[in-house]
Parts: C-alpha cells; sequence; structure tokens
C-alpha cells in the first residue's frame, strides 16, 4: 500500500509540497475543463428556461452558436486559479497538518479540521480567478474575452468588492468540501489499513477507490452552494444580457446576498435548481479529486 503523505504529522518540506499541489492543479484542469465549462452554464441557466435543455442540449448549442473553442472558455483564469488553489491549498495542508501534529485528537478529525483550514486559505486566494473564470464561461458571444478587458471592466463597475463577491460563501463551501474530501479520503485508507481482510480484492478495491469516494461526497454536500455562488458572480454584472439567456428574470436576484439569493432560487426555480449541473459537477469533481490526490502523491514519491 503506497505511502500516505497527507497522514496525521506527516513531514513534507514546503517547497515540495507547493511543488506538488501547483502540477496536481494543473493536471487536474486540463482534464476537467469542457465538462466544467458545460456544468457552469447549466448552473447559471435559469431552470425554467426553454431555450436550453439537458447536457448534450447545451454542449450542441455551444458548439454551434459559438464554435468548439467555447468548451475551454474560461481557461486562461480557470488555470490560474487551480494553480493558486492546489499549490496553496497542499502546501497550507502540510503546513498545518505538522503545526497541528500535538493535537489529541482522532486522526480523521485532524485530517478534517486542518483539510477544512488549508481549503479556506486556498479559497481566499484564488478567488479573483474564480470571478473571472465564471464571467468568461458565462459570456455567450462567440468572440473570445481578455483577461485584461474583464478585469479592468470588474474593476471599473464593480471595484475590488467585485472580485470577491461571494467569497465567504466559498470559503464556508470550499471548507467543508476539503475537509470532507480528506476526512473521507483518510478514513476509508485507515480503516483498509485496519482490516483484518487488508489482503482481500475487496479491500483493495475499496482503498484504490478512497479518492473517487471523497470526491462524489464532497460534491454532493457543497453543490448547492457552488451553484449560488456562481449566481453571484455574474448576476451585478453590467453586461449580464452576454450571460445568461432569458437574462429579463435575473433581475430579481440583483443586488442579493448569499441566502436571499438561495431562497429565490429555490422559490422561483424549485429546490431542483440548485443541482442543475450536478450530473457533470460528480463527473468533474471525480476525475478532478482523483488526479488531484493521485498526481500530488506521486509527484512527492519521486522528489522526496
Amino acid at each position: 500500500m503506497g505511502d500516505d503523505h497527507l497522514r496525521k504529522g506527516r513531514e513534507v518540506p514546503f517547497h515540495w509540497s507547493l511543488l506538488a499541489g501547483c502540477t496536481s492543479g494543473i493536471s487536474a484542469r486540463f482534464i476537467t475543463a469542457p465538462l466544467d465549462t458545460v456544468k457552469i452554464r447549466l448552473q447559471l441557466h435559469l431552470a425554467n428556461e426553454t431555450s436550453y435543455g439537458g447536457i448534450l442540449h447545451v454542449v450542441r448549442t455551444m458548439l454551434r452558436d459559438e464554435g468548439v473553442r467555447s468548451l475551454w472558455k474560461g481557461n486562461v483564469p480557470a488555470l490560474m486559479m487551480y494553480i493558486l488553489y492546489g499549490s496553496t491549498q497542499f502546501s497550507a495542508y502540510s503546513t498545518l497538518n505538522k503545526a497541528l501534529a500535538g493535537n489529541q485528537w482522532p486522526a480523521q478529525i485532524h485530517t478534517c479540521v486542518v483539510g477544512a483550514l488549508a481549503g479556506a486559505c486556498s479559497a481566499v486566494v484564488s478567488y479573483p480567478f474564480d470571478v473571472l473564470r465564471t464571467r468568461f464561461i458565462a459570456n455567450h458571444d462567440r468572440a473570445l474575452s481578455t483577461v485584461l478587458g474583464t478585469t479592468v471592466e470588474i474593476w471599473n463597475n464593480e471595484g475590488a468588492h467585485g472580485f470577491f463577491r461571494g467569497v465567504s460563501s466559498s470559503v464556508i463551501g470550499v471548507g467543508i468540501a476539503s475537509s470532507s474530501i480528506f476526512a473521507t479520503y483518510e478514513s476509508i485508507k485507515i480503516f483498509c489499513e485496519q482490516s483484518p481482510y487488508r489482503d482481500s480484492a475487496s479491500i483493495k478495491f475499496l482503498e484504490s477507490s478512497a479518492s473517487t469516494i471523497a470526491g462524489v461526497v464532497s460534491k454532493t454536500i457543497v453543490f448547492p452552494i457552488d451553484t449560488v455562488r456562481k449566481r453571484i458572480q455574474v448576476i451585478n454584472s453590467r453586461h449580464l444580457d452576454r450571460f445568461a439567456r432569458g437574462n429579463v428574470a435575473y433581475g430579481v436576484y440583483r443586488g442579493t446576498n448569499f441566502l436571499q439569493l438561495a431562497l429565490k432560487v429555490v422559490e422561483k426555480e424549485g429546490a431542483s435548481a440548485l443541482y442543475r449541473g450536478f450530473t457533470l459537477g460528480i463527473m468533474k469533481s471525480v476525475p478532478t479529486t482523483v488526479v488531484s490526490i493521485g498526481v500530488y502523491e506521486w509527484t512527492l514519491r519521486r522528489v522526496i
């Protein structure tokens, strides 16, 4: 059974953790970019719209109206976000893991707390690029947006606050996601290692599926938070007409905070709207988690 660099008290040099986290973030982004694009489109479109249907309809419409490149809209800011997120998350995790190793908590609780704190740090650091990514993906124009142009537009019309709109919900969501990922992953690993049947095929399969299960559990818990956050990132834009078909209906969401928007979405579109795009979220989350943790561990095994 492979070396586990996420285990409580495990010392990983900061620079190697930073490198491994950065590598894992880049790898995860390139593999899941189109899934991420279509997922966000589904989250942003109103549940009662007739112009957009399921996943295949969204993909066909994007290819027809905006071209193949539209599946990679937002890739530049998303890549920057993943680099910052991955490097910050894992380097913060390794630092906090060592710093808090003296506590008397069970390993799963320790991992959960450290994972949540690491996730919160990475969410704040990478959040402006998350906003840019959402704005890029939401844009229905065939012409692609530019990082500089969108940055200047947000700054001029919404100020610095525009780059952090919804960041508190992101910290909460990412904290929950990170803690559930690490806690689920470590719980499965520990269970398998302590099992009297550890050499059986079923236990080996369960251990090999730890990161996959962790991704599914995490995404199921935090997906509604992610959906509301995506809406918040675009509803106050001066160019909302570029972002959402049926955008007149979006007028009722302008100026709302996270809780108000969530309640209005449930009232006007139904609770299921909070899980619009969930299938793609799972399809994206599983490979993202598998690649992220897998590449992180693989990199450290080769440099340490």
